[in-house]
């Protein structure tokens, strides 16, 4: 019998073959065995990101790991090492790379955005969204940025770069937008702005101009390419999403594959594909099937300490990442495209709803369950919890407020303002309702209350009184309270809901418990002095409900823990019967 004879596949190490180097691998739970190819000469480099939302993921992995990772100090909102928000393609990076090399940042007239007297910055839409009070203004800010920008490509041994999308917005003079105009500041203007979907070419020759730059600035730079495995939210190809984002992350693949094969300063690690090879029971998305898990992160970071030297000490991965990251989310620009969407595709109704909804995401659930139960309605969410809390907002005589979080908060109040003010309008004596939860922010007002207990009677936080809370309310919250006061004096009912009480099954939450119940004490007393009805739902429901944990949320934020502060579908249906029957007395 003929001997076989040795083929190329003979002696290759397992990591070749997908049954021992992948089927063979428990995800999660132990490491891939040589996935990557990255050396990194520096002992102890210093870390630089750029890139789409997924690189905040991986700066606040370096960071929680005490890595010497350059955070910026003009935006420490973000975990960014660039004052410039989330760069999901190289042009984008690659433009501010020019400004550092031209005389001014002032770009076009199309990049900044005026509205009643305020300037906006569309190519750092996330920045001060209040916008600046001159032109001037604005283009200091960037050259600040660019300035800093420089300064840490000097102290930059490693920069990460996260790929995240083909797809971009430009204009007519080539200047490429972080994201679509219109979708966080500015107004969409079909004339001005165009759609671009860039190619391999475009984008090696993009990378190869940026690793000329920045080797330019420090010559020892080296830059791993990663791609996000985050899906695109939207296209606005005329693709199904599932065939345009399996477009876009391989097109990135592949010039990250070519580039780290081709030339020296790139190196490529395997972030995308440590998240998308299959797995069953896989821990890795949300149940958006999106939104990428901590769990997730902590794992594809694992395989990156590697490459810095540093070895898993082989104990359960899933047991150890809750305490890695913090429960915040990376800011995604792109998520924003979602509710641009829905505004673009509803249509205003011309009826007039005697029922309005006005507040954060509480609002929107409970317009949902009122609409399933067949409840008309005006309004819902208009802005966001923090939105509310933070402030961002101006009272106003003539619309009673105007939202400031972003363009698409402008939008949700107009509607509801005309809905209100054709009911004002209206000779009938009947009454309209507004049911709202603005004040009531307690993920964020609770700790702003025990900050400022801190400050102004630091011997008073054994004794957190109702008084003391009433008090706290008067100089923290009195242009949300306004607000509410001046809706009831143009002679609309008034409802406030107090939050779910779903805080008490939160282990790290379990000291705010009473407070939160004596911060709801209050609001009642306060608005019961104005004539103005106070829905307390956390003691309503805890006096009806058993079984209550078959009402809480089942989303988990990304560090882990599970979402405490609203409540599931059921809750929202329990609470919406609670006002109907409310709102009929």
């Amino acid at each position: 019998m003929p001997d076989v004879a040795a083929t190329p596949y003979s002696d290759l190490e397992d990591k070749c073959f997908w049954k021992a180097g992948v089927a063979g691998v428990e995800l999660g739970t132990e490491l891939f065995d040589g996935l990557h190819q990255i050396n990194i000469d520096v002992k102890k480099p210093r870390i630089s990101s750029v890139g789409s939302c997924f690189a905040q993921h991986v700066g606040k992995w370096l960071l929680q790991g005490q890595h010497s990772f350059n955070q910026s100090k003009l935006d420490t909102e973000q975990v960014s090492s660039f004052a410039f928000g989330n760069i999901y393609t190289p042009r984008s990076f690659l433009q501010w790379l020019d400004f550092a090399s031209a005389a001014t940042t002032d770009t076009v007239d199309y990049s900044i955005y005026v509205d009643d007297s305020k300037f906006y910055d569309l190519l750092r839409p996330n920045f001060n969204r209040l916008g600046y009070d001159s032109k001037e203004a604005l283009i200091s800010a960037r050259i600040d940025a660019v300035n800093e920008m420089v300064e840490t490509i000097k102290q930059t041994d490693v920069l990460i770069f996260t790929l995240g999308l083909t797809e971009a917005w430009s204009d007519a003079n080539g200047i490429v937008y972080p994201s679509c105009p219109g979708v966080i500041a500015g107004q969409f203007d079909a004339n001005i702005w165009y759609f671009t979907q860039f190619t391999v070419e475009q984008l090696k020759a993009d990378l190869e101009e940026i690793a000329h730059r920045l080797t330019k600035i420090s010559s020892g730079l080296s830059i791993i390419l990663t791609v996000s495995p985050v899906p695109l939210t939207a296209t606005a190809t005329d693709k199904h999403i599932l065939v345009a984002n399996q477009h876009s992350k391989s097109v990135l693949r592949a010039v990250a594959g070519e580039l780290a094969d081709a030339n020296v300063t790139f190196q490529y690690f395997p972030s995308y594909e440590i998240i998308t090879v299959p797995n069953s029971n896989d821990f890795r998305f949300h149940e958006n099937r999106r939104t990428v898990t901590i769990d997730a992160v902590n794992y594809v970071m694992e395989h990156f300490n590697t490459a810095l030297g540093r070895v898993n000490d082989g104990a359960d991965l899933h047991n150890k990442s809750p305490q890695l990251l913090t429960a915040d989310e990376a800011v995604c620009e792109e998520e924003l495209l979602q509710a641009s969407r829905k505004l673009q595709v509803e249509t205003t109704d011309l009826a007039v709803f005697d029922l309005t909804l006005l507040g954060d995401s509480h609002m929107e659930k409970l317009s949902r369950s009122l609409n399933q139960l067949g409840v008309k309605h005006c309004g819902g969410m208009v802005m966001s919890g923090s939105g509310f809390a933070q402030k961002r907002f101006e009272l106003c005589d003539s619309e009673y407020f105007v939202p400031l979080e972003n363009p698409q908060s402008r939008k949700l109040w107009s509607a509801v303002y005309h809905n209100l003010a054709q009911l004002e309008q209206s000779p009938s004596d009947e009454k309209s309702t507004i049911i709202t939860n603005i004040g009531m922010q307690t993920h964020q007002t609770l700790g702003a209350f025990i900050d400022w207990v801190v400050v102004r009677y630091p011997n008073n936080l054994a004794n957190l009184s109702i008084d003391l809370i009433i008090e706290f309310f008067n100089e923290y919250l009195p242009e949300q309270f306004s607000l509410i006061l001046k809706l009831h004096n143009a002679g609309h009912r008034m409802i406030v809901v107090s939050d779910p009480p779903f805080i008490k099954y939160s282990n790290e939450s379990e000291v705010l418990t009473k407070l939160l119940y004596t911060y709801f004490d209050a609001a009642a007393h306060v608005w019961q002095g104005f004539d103005i009805q106070f829905f307390d739902a956390a003691s309503a429901f805890d006096a009806e409900i058993s079984d209550q944990e078959t009402y809480m949320s089942n989303d988990v934020y990304e560090d882990g823990h599970r979402d405490w502060v609203h409540g599931n579908d059921k809750y929202y249906t329990w609470l919406a019967n609670k006002l109907i029957k409310l709102t009929a007395d």
